[in-house]
């Protein structure tokens, strides 16, 4: 069984995960969001970034819940036994990541209409890594669900990139204004700090790739 850490000290190379199939403490929430950044990027793009993007698109929220509704009719049952044997999670905890995995590439998918994507950290970053080598199923949801295939790019260096980390927080503001509830936080960690001190893996998801690399924004 993996390590437990603290959410605010997860080292750069460990997903932040619960251990004995009880879900973590909550994290202590951002109070300043703007630490998070280097502060050389624009006030309206912080803006954008902080409040997400729900509110520049019409019907985002309508759409994102219909992406959701035809997501959550997959049957992924042997996806998250894979991920349990690997990991040695509870019945309820894997179906917990299971239900965010899907909220997440929802709202990526809806996102990705508009040019506009979001960052991943946390735990279900690794339920998403047990999803992608499963190729014909994850192909035939990324088809159904946003129409087109939905890249996992991790960071090269693993760790979180200013980029990754502005629409990561875009992330978590769409997450609240579609499902009006907050993100949970035992399985989607509140960076704090300067933006070095966001100790944690970043990855993205996007729908294509470039000879220069996936393009965030």
């Amino acid at each position: 069984m993996k390590q437990e850490y603290a959410q605010n000290e997860i080292p750069a190379d460990v997903v932040h995960e619960p251990t004995s199939g009880e879900k973590t403490n909550d994290t202590e929430p951002v109070t300043n969001k703007r630490t998070a950044y280097s502060g050389n990027r624009a006030v309206a793009q912080e803006n954008e970034q902080e409040q997400g993007f729900a509110g520049t698109i019409p019907n985002f929220a309508e759409d994102v819940l219909k992406r959701t509704q035809i997501a959550s009719e997959f049957n992924l049952d042997h996806v998250v036994a894979r991920y349990q044997k690997e990991h040695g999670f509870a019945d309820d905890i894997a179906q917990d990541h299971l239900r965010e995995m899907i909220r997440f590439l929802s709202l990526a998918s809806a996102a990705s209409q508009h040019q506009k994507y979001y960052g991943m950290t946390g735990a279900i970053d690794e339920l998403w890594h047990t999803f992608v080598i499963f190729t014909r199923e994850y192909a035939a949801f990324c088809d159904a669900v946003a129409g087109h295939f939905l890249h996992h790019v991790p960071e090269v260096d693993g760790n979180m990139s200013e980029d990754t980390l502005d629409n990561y927080l875009a992330f978590l503001a769409d997450y609240e204004t579609v499902y009006r509830e907050p993100a949970p936080t035992d399985y989607w960690p509140r960076p704090s700090g300067l933006h070095a001190d966001a100790a944690c893996k970043g990855c993205s998801a996007c729908n294509g790739c470039t000879g220069q690399g996936c393009t965030l924004h």
